[in-house]
């Protein structure tokens, strides 16, 4: 048993023990047990986990940092052909924003906590300073923020620092708003404070007035079964006075409705040129008692890619809804810095444009998906490096090709199992990032290598079981209950749970299938909802409900008998070809927190 502790020191990430290791545990260890075991990585390094920031040393754009949404922080000095960790002794390892200061590239800030609020983040625990280039942290305060969306330094100089701290994702919490620093991180004012309920997103400095600056707003809170993504604390705002008053930006063309998340980019080739990514809604105000919608005609959403080039009076909508899925999971955007008509936005695909958004095509199309962070060369904007769920890719071209260095291991697991063989092996469900096992030693050497991984399953990677009796039996799912049985030796793989969660199921897609929030529902709206929940009846399995991760487990007395909780527990005698109900209806079947709680 004690090579079990072993591996879940070695992953160094985010796991939770199986529930057949926790059974066949005989007797808790200690403090003083677990003081002798030492930390041994065994990997995989074959994918990437959530990056969450990239920034290049201003001096040598070959030393550059990726900031990880659970994995710390990790340091290149060669273009990325290497990485080494440098934010693993500190007390969090989440990590929401990283800025190096312009003027000396030894000063770096990082923010904890990510921002992208979706159900499985990790909150933060304050503002972190180096002064050597990344070797040694300083906790540096705001501590209870719990999320850092953007830092930003001051290029005269490194001891003016502006955060945007967005705040806790499970409740209210009034450390929300902007902060400055003047004296490097030492003590902190709040320069802007909107509610206990909205907090700061998103910053940018004007890179030809250090004292222009612009800023974005975010009203969002988070329940297990819901989310509520923007609110009247949502805006944007600017300042010109290097913080001390913000004005909203109201008017010109900006959409006057409420909005959610919003990413700023100001071109640094003409700083009068500033892009916003926009979650708006449709209607400007909520309908008076008695008033009586106009649902002759749908409306067209005013989310979308924003595009100033007079530094705020006027906004023109270049891009409506711009595809971003799910904006509060992306919402970033980028303007080239040597042409202010480039710029590009990310959301659950990369997209660009080449004429100020009038037009957009699709990037990065041979690497994964879901993008969070990019760099772009100040220098030679050919060169970018962006981020995803899979880690980050390295382009020379402006995104013809790509490098994709799985080098480092930082796969983020949301739970992991092993076998009884020797030496054994380990699986784990990652996230948007399948199942995958490898053996905890190999010969002639204490590791394991990328090569010695082995993909299990797809999708996001969830809960994971071994057959104790027979090494080739492997359990793995993916999201909403999706399960399946693969015989490694054979190949052949059983699907014993078909997962219910169609569309009708899934937060974001409910959101687009309902449309604009402060509309009421008419009879288009209700007839396209009723349509998916019929074809969601039709399933075999919609009778149980699942979670976005759905628990599973082996019998500790019985290898051919499984576990699996929904809605109701289930129960199977003959390795998942047939499970039968053992429980009633667990669940409140509230179906509102139905929909959201199965995401």
């Amino acid at each position: 048993m004690s090579k079990l502790r072993v591996l879940l020191l070695s992953a160094g990430a985010v796991i939770s023990l199986a529930g057949t290791a926790q059974s066949q545990l005989s007797t808790p260890l200690d403090s003083a047990a677990l003081a002798a075991f030492r930390w041994r990585s065994i990997g995989p390094a074959i994918m990437g986990g959530r990056v969450t920031d990239i920034e290049a040393d201003p001096r040598d754009s070959k030393v550059f940092y990726v900031a990880m949404a659970t994995g710390g922080i990790w340091k290149t000095v060669n273009n990325g052909t290497m990485f080494f960790p440098l934010f693993d002794k500190e007390r969090v390892i989440s990590l929401g924003d990283i800025a190096i200061a312009p003027s000396n590239g030894d000063i770096i800030y990082a923010g904890t906590g990510e921002e992208d609020s979706r159900n499985s983040i990790s909150p933060g625990g304050g503002i972190y300073k180096s002064t050597d280039a990344g070797k040694t942290w300083k906790l540096m305060g705001l501590e209870a923020t719990q999320a850092i969306g953007r830092i930003v330094v001051d290029p005269k100089d490194p001891n003016i620092v502006y955060v945007a701290a967005l705040g806790k994702v499970w409740t209210t919490s009034p450390e929300r708003g902007l902060y400055k620093s003047t004296d490097g991180g030492t003590s902190w004012k709040l320069v802007k404070f909107i509610s206990d309920k909205a907090g700061f997103v998103d910053l940018a400095m004007d890179p030809s007035d250090n004292r222009t600056l612009w800023a974005s707003s975010w009203e969002r809170i988070r329940t297990p079964y819901s989310l509520y993504s923007g609110g009247p604390g949502s805006g944007l705002w600017k300042s010109t006075d290097a913080g001390e008053t913000w004005t909203e930006v109201k008017g010109g063309g900006f959409p006057s409705t409420t909005k959610g998340r919003i990413g700023i980019s100001i071109a640094a080739s003409n700083p009068k040129v500033v892009y916003a990514l926009v979650e708006a809604d449709t209607m400007k105000k909520a309908l008076a008692k008695g008033e009586k919608p106009d649902t002759s005609k749908q409306q067209k959403t005013n989310s979308g890619l924003y595009r100033t080039t007079d530094g705020g009076a006027t906004w023109t909508l270049m891009q409506r809804n711009a595809q971003d899925a799910r904006p509060f999971y992306y919402s970033q955007v980028r303007a080239d810095p040597k042409n202010p008509d480039r710029v590009y936005w990310m959301s659950s695909v990369f997209r660009f444009s080449d004429d100020g958004g009038k037009t957009d095509r699709r990037g990065a199309l041979s690497i994964h998906t879901d993008w969070h962070a990019m760099w772009i060369d100040p220098k030679d904007p050919d060169h970018y490096i962006i981020g995803d769920d899979g880690g980050i890719a390295i382009t020379w071209d402006k995104g013809g090709t790509y490098d994709f260095p799985n080098i480092f291991p930082v796969g983020q697991f949301y739970h992991v199992s092993y076998d009884m063989s020797k030496p054994y092996r380990v699986c784990g469900g990652l996230q948007d990032n399948g199942t995958w096992c490898g053996p905890t030693r190999t010969r002639g050497r204490e590791g394991a290598s990328n090569a010695d991984w082995f993909n299990v399953g797809g999708g996001d990677g969830f809960y994971s079981a071994q057959d104790p009796t027979d090494a080739s039996i492997i359990y793995s799912e993916s999201q909403g209950g999706n399960a399946s049985r693969l015989n490694i030796t054979s190949g052949a793989r059983i699907p014993i749970m078909r997962s219910n969660a169609g569309r009708i199921n899934f937060e974001d897609s409910l959101i687009v299938a309902r449309g604009d929030t402060m509309q009421p529902v008419n009879p288009r709206i209700t007839s396209a909802l009723e349509a998916i929940r019929a074809r969601a009846r039709a399933d075999s399995a919609s009778r149980y409900r699942f979670n976005w991760s759905a628990p599973f487990f082996i019998s500790s007395h019985a290898p051919s008998t499984l576990y699996m909780g929904g809605n109701r527990l289930l129960k199977s005698t003959d390795r998942g070809d047939n499970f039968y109900p053992i429980s009633p209806d667990l669940s409140t079947a509230d179906s509102f927190r139905i929909r959201a709680s199965t995401k």
